[in-house]
C-alpha cells in the first residue's frame, strides 16, 4: 500500500492480504477553527514477503508484515497554524529455504505508530511530525536441513500529547529507526536460530 493520504475525519483505511496486513486509522478533525488552518498527513507504507522453498522439502513459512498507525483527534483554534505529519513505513521479508530440507521460518515485521491528541490555541503555529521505519529480515537456509529459523522485528512510536498555546511556535519531531536480521545458515544442519530486534520509542514533545 503506498501514499495513503489522510484529510478526512473518522476514516478507517484496512488492507489485509496473505502476506502482509496494513492499518491505518485516523480521528483527524476534532476542533478546527476555519481560520487558515492546515492539517496534513500522509502514511507510506511498503511491504514485501520473499519466504521460499526450493527444491525438496515443503514450505511452512510464516511470514507477516503488520503495520499499524494511528492519529488521534486534532484541535486547532486560531488562525494559520499547520500540522503536518509524514509517516514512512517500510518492511521486508527474506526467509527462503535452498536446500533439501523444510522452510519452517518464522518471520515477522511489527510496526505500530501512535500520535497521541494535538491541541493548538494561537495562531502561526506549525508542527511536523516525520516518523521514517526500515525494518528486514534475512533469514535463509541455503544448504540441506530445515529453516527452523524465527526472526522478529518489533517497533512501537508513540508520540505523547502535545498542547501548544502562544504564536510562532515551531515544533519538529523526527524519528528515523533501523532494525535488521541477518540470520543465514549456510551449512547442511538446521537453521534454528533465533533473532530479534525490538525498540519502543516514546516522545514527550
Amino acid at each position: 500500500m503506498n501514499s495513503v493520504r489522510i484529510l478526512a475525519p473518522s476514516i478507517l483505511l484496512v488492507v489485509i492480504g496473505a502476506l502482509f496486513s496494513s492499518i491505518v486509522g485516523s480521528n483527524v478533525y476534532g476542533v478546527i477553527d476555519p481560520f487558515q488552518n492546515k492539517v496534513d498527513i500522509v502514511t507510506d507504507s511498503n511491504h514485501k514477503n520473499d519466504c521460499d522453498e526450493y527444491d525438496a522439502g515443503a514450505n511452512k513459512a510464516d511470514c507477516s508484515n503488520v503495520d499499524e498507525t494511528v492519529t488521534d483527534q486534532i484541535s486547532m483554534i486560531g488562525k494559520n497554524n499547520k500540522f503536518i505529519s509524514n509517516i514512512n513505513v517500510d518492511q521486508i521479508q527474506k526467509c527462503d529455504e535452498t536446500g533439501s530440507g523444510d522452510n519452517n521460518a518464522d518471520c515477522s515485521n511489527n510496526s505500530s505508530n501512535f500520535l497521541d491528541s494535538i491541541d493548538v490555541i494561537g495562531n502561526d503555529n506549525k508542527i511536523n511530525y516525520d516518523i521514517n521505519t526500515k525494518q528486514v529480515n534475512d533469514c535463509d537456509d541455503t544448504k540441506n536441513g530445515d529453516n527452523n529459523s524465527l526472526c522478529l522485528n518489533d517497533l512501537q512510536n508513540v508520540i505523547n500529547s502535545l498542547t501548544v498555546t502562544g504564536d510562532n511556535t515551531p515544533i519538529g519531531v523526527h524519528i528515523s529507526t533501523v532494525q535488521s536480521n541477518d540470520c543465514d545458515d549456510k551449512t547442511n544442519n538446521d537453521n534454528t536460530l533465533i533473532c530479534k530486534n525490538i525498540h519502543q520509542n516514546i516522545e514527550t514533545p
